[in-house]
């Protein structure tokens, strides 16, 4: 076939696809369009139909204090069926036909009550000629609001068009309205918070926020009205819930160690309020409780208490630091014979060795010092009253003490006093470990008594050693000689503030190392080794011996709050058989700078394989109180 011939043939099959494709478009136009058909056709019912207009799902947003509300719609006729009078009816969907919808579309809509709205007719009629017909579908949304507050259902509209006179269009004859609210909230501010029950009474400030927008515009709050708070129903499960969740043994808050008060006031124009709840002590057990708190009965219809819950954490609990007024370095406490204990500690600036008072551990109150100008040592060199220990012995208060300077390791001395109260006087002080005799830095004294033997222990960063008192314990032992019977190093030169506990047949020698006084660059930390014999050797966990500076961490600084901790005074176990430490710590300040060494007090916890440790290994921010019944 010549060129010619190709270009005549597709001429003509171009010719042929354009009459067959005008034709289409014709019988197209004949089919579709009601005006060109016969209404005497008996097949033109296929031609025209009914349909809602919009049709679907609508959602519809709108303000809970609106009195009326009217969404419209239409019902078009189609086609050639305008050309007779018909009848429709609109329906509204049955339960199984939105549990088909729900199941479908994964959602989860509950109808609203058709005695909450109303149609402007449920039957329509078209007249000859008449296309469309207007409807209206009319509802109060303070109303469907009050509805909703009771349970939070996602409320539907779902209505149906049929009709036995006319077909009407699959898919198009449903008109869905899903109905949600701008309207105001109010919830508790917080998740969590910590209670820490000190007093008989503890009131807790419980603070609720108040939250509105209108079409994503913030709107303020117009009404006076008032919430109560309200312990969920269901406590007890939400307490096992949280304890799972995060691993904890929380107890539920008995209902008599609680008021509730009158729940929190809002006045118009105010988007945050505060009530109060008040948490009862008596009865109350040194464990950790938990109460889940909700917002409840609302006195305005408007309004709506959000469904969240704050934990508030409940105990008998103190905070770290127990005693924050002055600088108390190198603590020491002894449970008077009053069932007082009192806390001695390191002179600070004026402050004589000043001396504290509590009946828990927790509260401390300042006395006054140990010394004063009348009752000042007249021993040569030191200067400072430092790294004190007391010990009631023979019906007196005996009180030891370093007597030294600063950067003064061979003119410091070990130095004793006596009192008939803990308060003091302590007159007439004298010299128990000198450097002539002991070497240099012979500070730091520990009292241990064992199997009718008086040990002194001492040493500053220039090994520890160990030497025996006499019987009155104000003296150090000595031979026919003179000289003492008992000099041991125990400890090598990486070690000060020794302290020994005994605890399942092992003494456990606790100190501190590094540097205690250099402020924000402080680091002192405490350290442990144990032995089965006073007198050694101390070894950490591998066996290795602390006459070779080996040791195990008990507690340290964060870094982040806590600096320095260490030099702790006497292990205290309660009448519960909990043991406790207390220390000395520096603070950070809000500048990142640091004051004077703080009172400190932590939960001392054993390993499975007996080793002492505060929990994290450094110091807590809280934790519960001792437990002491003799308490008053």
């Amino acid at each position: 076939m010549n060129n010619k011939s190709i270009e005549k043939t597709s001429i003509t099959m171009s010719i042929h696809r354009f009459i067959y494709m005008l034709t289409g478009i014709l019988l197209l136009f004949s089919c579709g369009s009601d005006d060109n058909a016969s209404t005497d056709d008996p097949e033109s019912t296929t031609n025209h139909y009914l349909q809602l207009r919009p049709n679907g799902l609508n959602e519809i947003r709108i303000s809970c204090t609106e009195e009326n509300f009217v969404f419209p719609f239409q019902i078009k006729a189609v086609g050639n069926g305008t050309n007779k009078e018909f009848k429709a009816q609109i329906n509204s969907w049955s339960e199984d036909e939105l549990k088909a919808y729900n199941n479908k579309e994964k959602t989860s809509y509950i109808l609203l009550p058709s005695s909450l709205y109303s149609l402007t007719s449920e039957e329509v009629f078209f007249k000859e000629g008449v296309s469309t017909m207007d409807v209206e579908v009319k509802f109060n949304p303070s109303q469907v609001f009050a509805e909703f507050k009771k349970d939070g259902a996602e409320y539907l509209i779902a209505l149906k068009l049929s009709s036995d006179e006319i077909q009407v269009r699959e898919r198009q004859n449903d008109i869905l309205l899903s109905l949600s609210f701008d309207y105001p909230t109010v919830g508790l501010a917080a998740s969590t918070m910590e209670i820490s029950v000190t007093k008989e009474l503890t009131p807790v400030v419980i603070d609720v926020t108040f939250d509105y927008t209108v079409n994503g515009v913030p709107a303020v709050n117009p009404w006076d009205f008032t919430c109560h708070f309200d312990v969920p129903s269901n406590a007890e499960e939400l307490v096992a819930e949280y304890n799972k969740t995060y691993k904890a043994s929380y107890q539920l808050l008995p209902d008599s160690n609680y008021d509730l008060g009158e729940g929190v006031s809002f006045k118009a124009g105010e988007s945050k309020a505060s009530g109060n709840i008040t948490v009862k002590r008596e009865g109350m057990a040194v464990v950790d409780y938990l109460l889940p708190l909700q917002l409840a009965a609302c006195s305005s219809d408007g309004v709506i208490c959000r469904k969240e819950v704050c934990y508030l954490k409940i105990g008998r609990t103190y905070t770290n630091p127990i005693i924050s007024d002055k600088s108390v370095p190198d603590p020491t406490v002894i449970r008077a014979n009053d069932g007082y204990f009192y806390l001695y500690a390191t002179q600070t600036s004026t402050y004589w060795m000043p001396i504290y008072r509590s009946k828990d551990l927790v509260n401390w109150e300042y006395q006054k010092t140990a010394f004063t100008q009348a009752t000042k040592p007249s021993l040569s060199g030191g200067g400072a009253f430092w790294a004190p220990e007391v010990v009631y012995m023979n019906g007196k208060y005996v009180l030891y003490f370093s007597w030294a300077k600063m950067n003064g390791a061979d003119v410091s001395y070990t130095a004793v006093a006596v009192s008939d109260s803990p308060l003091g006087p302590f007159p007439n002080s004298k010299a128990l470990i000198t450097n002539e005799e002991f070497g240099s830095n012979v500070i730091d004294q520990f009292y241990y008594e064992e199997n009718g033997k008086k040990y002194m222990f001492f040493g500053s960063f220039k090994g520890i050693y160990v030497t025996e008192l006499t019987d009155d314990g104000l003296s150090v032992k000595r031979d026919v000689d003179g000289k003492p019977v008992l000099r041991k190093q125990v400890c090598g030169n990486a070690f000060e503030g020794t302290n020994i506990y005994k605890k399942n047949g092992y003494y456990y020698l606790f100190a501190s190392i590094g540097n205690c006084c250099n402020g924000v660059n402080s680091s002192y930390k405490v350290v442990v080794g144990r032995s089965k014999d006073l007198l050694g050797p101390y070894v950490d966990k591998k066996g290795k011996d602390m006459l070779d500076n080996s040791w195990e961490l008990v507690l340290e600084g964060d870094g982040r709050k806590w600096i320095g901790p260490g030099h702790n005074s006497v292990i205290i176990q309660d009448d519960e058989g909990t043991d406790w430490m207390i220390y000395h710590s520096y603070m950070k300040n809000a500048n990142g700078g640091v004051g004077g060494r703080l009172g400190m007090l932590d939960r001392v916890l054993w390993t499975n394989d007996g080793w002492p440790y505060i929990k994290n290994c450094v110091p807590s921010d809280s934790g519960l109180i001792p437990v002491f019944n003799s308490e008053n």
